[in-house]
């Protein structure tokens, strides 16, 4: 192995422990922030349905308008927001899945990295072999 070779690779390892590290730094910040985030959503989302709800209760008060609504009607509400609770519940157990099942798999190919690198070599080795020049040994 000659010296550029191996000044090459040290630039190449420098730069990989760095480009990770950096990583490492990050993730739980960018993870932090998106909970964040999804919670925030999640109370506005919420605020807005819960101030439309409340204005409607207000402006029929005001107005004096008995609004009832009906049996069959309430009966659809019911079940469509029983529905949709539902689906919400199967939504979030296949995403969980989905997320365990990715996990798992990169779980396994980091039990397995050392196997896959010890077959690439082997492999490496067998085309290095065809492509080099064979030295006569007698």
């Amino acid at each position: 192995e000659n010296q550029e070779t191996k000044d090459s690779f040290e630039i190449v390892e420098q730069i990989t422990k760095k480009y990770f590290s950096e990583i490492e730094h990050s993730v739980p910040h960018i993870q932090q922030t998106l909970f964040d985030l999804q919670n925030e959503s999640y109370k506005t989302w919420k605020n807005a349905i819960d101030a439309n709800v409340s204005l409607q209760k207000e402006f029929l008060a005001k107005t004096g308008f008995n609004y009832v609504i009906p049996d069959s009607a309430k009966s659809i509400i019911e079940n469509t927001l029983r529905e949709a609770v539902k689906y919400r519940e199967l939504a979030n157990k296949i995403t969980i899945s989905n997320i365990e099942s990715t996990k798992n798999n990169f779980k396994s190919w980091n039990d397995n990295a050392e196997t896959f690198v010890d077959l690439n070599r082997k492999i490496m080795s067998y085309c290095a072999s065809a492509l080099l020049p064979k030295t006569n040994q007698s």
